[in-house]
């Protein structure tokens, strides 16, 4: 358990892969987020790989009911849950926290003994209130190759390591799937992408300022419900553009372009709420640098 604890917290390597699309709907919504998890998942886990499954449940200190993890349902050969494990750890979320605690199980595994899916419907339904749902929260643990992976609800997952060879499959492969608030961290941890770009403190002032600016200009409240269709304008030079092109298309966004004179220009759109524009803008204004060409602004529909 360890283990679990310190590539938590002192892994130098990590990815957030987005699960839930938000323009999709019902089944297809669901189906994308089963497909993504399973890859993640057997790009990960081999058959013969020892892994250890902990179930977190957190609760008050007071709080006398005892809320069993059920992790027999998420496996097939219901004998091994005999070796079930169970202690009391500081609050998973705030160690500094002394009025909450959480009891953390423990099951030996392998990877056959799991039902895959019937485990990511569960961890998918705790938002919608819908049965099957896991108690509390649940960490693969891959004892063989110290890795990670925690699906943290129907929105994404994260996976960890100390060892960047043992997640760079993963990050090129589905780099399309990583979270683009999340990117530009994950590019500079594995030195790839936008790893060695960066805005002045005065290029990122004005950034924020425009972005605010425009946002009061539209007249969207913030605080309430504000997803939109974001496009933003990238004018690139021809010589760059399959380059920047191809990278930009490994990203959440749909990418379009057009032609002008001796540029390309490119939108890139997406749909989300615009109380995050600042993160989109700042990507956006990083790959136009990349590629020696100019950040056009954004709109929204």
């Amino acid at each position: 358990m360890e283990l679990l604890d310190r590539l938590m917290k002192n892994s130098n390597y990590w990815i957030r892969f987005e699960l839930g699309l938000i323009q999709l709907e019902g089944k297809q919504y669901f189906e994308e987020i089963h497909h993504r998890a399973t890859t993640i998942f057997n790009s990960l886990f081999d058959k013969t790989d020892e892994i250890l499954m902990v179930n977190c449940i957190s609760n008050h200190i007071d709080y006398k009911k005892n809320d069993l993890p059920r992790i027999i349902r998420f496996i097939r050969n219901k004998k091994i849950i005999y070796s079930l494990k169970c202690k009391t750890i500081p609050y998973e979320y705030d160690e500094e926290d002394i009025e909450m605690e959480t009891k953390q199980y423990s099951l030996n595994v392998k990877k056959d003994d799991i039902r895959l899916r019937y485990l990511i419907q569960s961890i998918s339904n705790q938002d919608f209130a819908l049965k099957p749902m896991i108690n509390g929260s649940l960490y693969l643990l891959n004892l063989t190759k110290e890795t990670v992976f925690h699906m943290y609800d129907d929105r994404g997952c994260d996976v960890y390591s100390f060892d960047k060879e043992k997640l760079l499959p993963l990050y090129s492969n589905f780099r399309n799937w990583i979270l683009d608030y999340d990117r530009i961290q994950i590019d500079r941890k594995f030195e790839q992408g936008l790893f060695n770009l960066y805005e002045t403190s005065i290029e990122m002032e004005e950034r924020l300022e425009s972005n605010e600016n425009k946002v009061r200009e539209i007249g969207i409240n913030l605080f309430q419900v504000n997803t939109c269709y974001i496009t933003h304008k990238l004018e690139i030079p021809i010589k760059c553009a399959k380059e920047c092109l191809s990278e930009m298309t490994q990203t959440g966004f749909g990418i379009n372009f057009e032609q002008k004179d001796n540029d390309i220009i490119i939108s890139a759109t997406k749909l989300e709420a615009l109380a995050l524009i600042d993160y989109q803008s700042e990507l956006m204004t990083l790959y136009s640098k990349k590629y020696k060409g100019k950040y056009n602004g954004w709109s929204v529909i």
